[in-house]
């Protein structure tokens, strides 16, 4: 797998007013950026997961925690899995 190494220049004044370290604020910032990436569809549960350096499960979790669903579903595809379902249960 290539990896490619990113430099990111952050203010002093944020790490302060964060109250946080710059290795925990790295940390977040993947973290965040997994969550928003996964939530509006650009990345997929496990490179969101590998993004955010957690296991799936783990990631699906903080997911849940957010209030987040781990299925992408339009309102109109699952109305039709729902309908499909209750198709099959008839045969």
């Amino acid at each position: 797998m290539l990896v490619r190494k990113m430099e990111m220049t952050v203010s002093e004044d944020i790490f302060l007013a964060l109250n946080e370290k710059p290795d925990d604020f790295l940390k977040d910032i993947k973290i965040f950026a997994a969550i928003k990436f996964f939530e509006i569809g650009k990345l997929s549960l496990g490179k969101a997961a590998e993004l955010a350096e957690m296991s799936k499960l783990d990631f699906m979790e903080l997911l849940s925690r957010h209030k987040i669903s781990v299925y992408n579903y339009a309102p109109e595809e699952l109305n039709d899995d729902l309908s499909n379902i209750q198709k099959a249960r008839k045969l």
